[in-house]
């Protein structure tokens, strides 16, 4: 009879939660930095539904709909979960602060392939977007992927006891 009241976290779904984190402290800090100094926080929303919705629900002018809201949650939390897969494999069994510096230069490398090899081929809107402020956001990502993926790792999660384990 197995003893053992807990197991380790499943690493896949760490990873995916991990990567929704992230996506979430990305948005919020990549919409923060489009409110300073764009005008507005819907633009990396906008920026990220027209990936499937097409080049006219990129910003300006463009209005901000629930369905390019929608749109634009979908794919990014959705990217956010395979990136969040990636930085998971990438990190291994690290420590927390070993595996958000590998997340980071995971997020680093994140951006690199999608800002400046994918972006100017396949979505030219987003060479709008800010730079250095949307590569320190993927260093953010990386850096909380990687920290929440050990985090979750290493966390214990109550196993379930069958009813014959109790007598």
């Amino acid at each position: 009879m197995d003893t053992a009241k807990h197991r380790e976290f499943d690493a896949p779904v760490a990873a995916c939660i991990a990567g929704a984190v992230a996506g979430a402290a990305y948005l919020a800090a990549q919409g923060g930095t489009a409110a300073l100094f764009h005008g507005g926080m819907a633009e990396p929303l906008q920026r990220i539904a027209a990936i499937l919705m097409g080049p006219d629900t990129a910003p300006p002018p463009t209005e901000f709909t629930a369905t390019v809201a929608g749109m634009g949650l979908m794919i990014h939390f959705a990217l956010a979960a395979v990136f969040g897969r990636i930085v998971g494999a990438v990190a291994g069994t690290r420590s927390v602060g070993a595996s958000a510096l590998v997340g980071a230069l995971v997020g680093a490398g994140i951006y690199a392939a999608n800002f400046l090899v994918i972006a100017p081929v396949a979505f030219p809107w987003f060479e709008q977007s800010p730079s250095m402020t949307t590569l320190l956001n993927h260093l953010l990502f990386g850096a909380v992927a990687g920290g929440v993926f050990a985090s979750l790792r290493n966390a214990r999660t109550p196993s379930f006891v069958s009813t014959s384990a109790r007598r």
